[in-house]
């Protein structure tokens, strides 16, 4: 079964009173486990450097092969851009471009010092004739050439959702789980799971795979 939010911060609380370790309240638990979601997609990703400055993932360095593309099927975008005067926003919430097309033709992109050489060349200049286009970035912007381009479709992977943990108060003003007022994790389980583990760790917590598991199990027999 899928996990909830739910699922993720009872485990959560039932490791840290088995740790003797306090307590952790929804809403720092909302926001530890949002930054663990965060780096964990920087990671599938792909960070430039080896295993350090805190990177606990794989070095992908932005290969995206099958199994990660799977796990990033649920932020995957696609999205019409409306270009004026060859420039245009980039979407909000990129957070990276798999492709750009217009008219089904890939745009290439280049980057500042070939603008001039793509500009004057003689067999691959800009043309909407050719099917020939050229785009380059400024900041939060992609510029095209030529400059007469008028849309552009884009697929790219989006940012993640924040999860919410939200609740209503009983007659005594404590805190009861409301799935109506809460945001779930888009992520698959395995994800979720790791997630919450480098949660955990970046609170001083440590844990193992047998304690998911267990949780599973018990979550199975008892429903909660």
């Amino acid at each position: 079964m899928a996990l909830t939010v739910n699922d993720l911060y009872v485990f959560t609380q039932k490791l840290i009173r088995k740790n003797q370790s306090g307590s952790l309240t929804s809403t720092e638990f909302n926001t530890f486990w949002n930054d663990a979601q965060r780096a964990y997609m920087g990671d599938l990703l792909g960070r430039f450097q080896l295993h350090s400055n805190g990177k606990l993932g794989m070095n992908t360095g932005l290969m995206l092969n099958e199994t990660i593309l799977t796990k990033l099927a649920p932020f995957t975008k696609t999205s019409t851009l409306n270009i004026s005067g060859g420039s245009v926003s980039k979407p909000t919430g990129l957070l990276y471009r798999l492709a750009l097309r217009i008219d089904d033709f890939d745009v290439v992109f280049v980057n500042h010092g070939q603008i001039s050489e793509v500009k004057k060349s003689v067999i691959d200049a800009p043309s909407v004739a050719d099917n020939k286009y050229y785009a380059y970035e400024i900041e939060s912007t992609y510029k095209f050439l030529p400059t007469t381009v008028t849309t552009a479709e884009i697929n790219y992977i989006g940012d993640v959702t924040d999860i919410v943990w939200g609740y209503t108060l009983d007659g005594n003003g404590r805190q009861v789980y409301s799935s109506g007022a809460s945001t779930q994790s888009k992520w698959d389980d395995i994800s979720n799971m790791e997630i919450t583990k480098r949660m955990l760790q970046n609170i001083g917590l440590s844990l193992k795979d047998r304690d998911f598991q267990n949780f599973g199990s018990q979550t199975i027999i008892t429903g909660d």
